[in-house]
């Protein structure tokens, strides 16, 4: 058994997102051979964007979306082979990509380009994505919304479930 440093780093205003939550397997449709891939670069200590998001960090989507998406997973972390001592606040899939779209939406569509949500997600996540994006329209300009519109392949709205953009 190993015992990452990152497990120990979050709180619930402060949780693994982005491509390490995309790989650890919190929901049955999460998680697949990546899994041990991503430990592994988290345990030589690989640069990876958005491991740890929320207070203190280098991108708090809490302004957007509040705490919706942040679970605790210590369950999940422990499954994995790991020691873990306490709480491990995690994102859903749904909020890693939500975050992960927040982050690097400034950079306009090149920045988005790689995000590859057919794969990562199923048609009622991109509409859990899009729910969550909906919270954050307001504090986005119109192009940054027919940005994300068009890489969802639907409108942003409370629901999540609008026509295609």
């Amino acid at each position: 058994m190993t015992s990452l440093k990152i497990w120990g780093e979050t709180t619930p205003r402060r949780y693994i997102s982005g491509i390490v939550a995309l790989n650890l397997p919190t929901s049955p449709d999460s998680g697949d051979w990546h899994t041990v891939e991503m430990l592994s670069a988290l345990n030589r200590g690989a640069p990876i964007p958005l491991r740890l998001a929320g207070e203190n960090t280098e991108f708090d989507g809490f302004g957007y979306f509040g705490s919706e998406g942040v679970i605790e997973a210590s369950e999940v972390i422990k499954h994995l082979g790991e020691t873990v001592q306490g709480p491990v606040h995690v994102a859903t899939h749904p909020r890693a990509i939500a975050d992960m779209l927040m982050f690097r939406l400034p950079g306009g569509s090149t920045a988005l380009a790689h995000l590859d949500l057919d794969a990562w997600l199923p048609e009622s996540g991109k509409a859990s994505v899009a729910r969550l994006l909906w919270k954050a329209r307001k504090g986005l300009s119109n192009e940054q919304v027919l940005l994300l519109e068009r890489l969802l392949g639907r409108r942003l709205s409370k629901g999540g479930v609008d026509e295609a953009a």
